[in-house]
């Protein structure tokens, strides 16, 4: 007697299911912070207890090389992404340290695989794989940004990087 084998569907995994950040999301969390600076401590603080390897990830010595600048920004934007994402997915479980590994050594290969000839155009495959547009391009503004609180030439890869790994870790 032949056994029957029912087809099940391949699940995706739960993360694929996240629902998009939107840009309302993050503009709603860059307002309050915007009003509340002095509370700026605080939410760092809290971030720092419910993502510990994050913390330790976007302040260890590897961002040493950043200016000092590119670190408060590195850090203010891993921040709006956490609250943006916590916002809409308020049960957002710790990331590991191997996650973040993981993350960050899939988007170094991705952006190493472009030939394109400017680091926006070397982007563009980041954007055509994600469901988090609006993460990404808050992170792209910041990334390009020209003025005072620019990113320099030889900062973006490994900024855009990290922030990019914020965003693939808790999403």
């Amino acid at each position: 007697m032949a056994v029957q084998h029912t087809a099940y569907p391949i699940l995706p995994r739960t993360r694929d299911l996240a629902p998009m950040i939107t840009e309302a999301t993050i503009d709603q969390v860059l307002e309050r912070l915007e009003r509340s600076p002095d509370t700026y401590e605080r939410e760092v603080d809290d971030f720092a207890d419910r993502q510990p390897e994050l913390m330790d990830y976007l302040t260890n010595e590897d961002v040493e090389a950043f200016t000092e600048l590119e670190r408060d920004l590195l850090l203010f934007a891993a921040l709006v992404i956490f609250q943006a994402v916590t916002a809409d997915q308020p049960e957002t479980k710790e990331v590991s340290g191997e996650a973040i590994a993981t993350a960050e050594e899939a988007n170094y290969q991705q952006l190493s695989q472009s030939k394109a000839p400017t680091f926006r155009d070397r982007l563009t495959p980041f954007f055509e794989q994600t469901k988090q547009e609006d993460l990404l391009a808050f992170v792209e503004d910041l990334t390009l940004a020209e003025g005072e609180e620019e990113v320099s030439a030889e900062a973006r890869e490994p900024f855009f990087v990290t922030l990019k790994t914020v965003i693939d870790t808790l999403t």
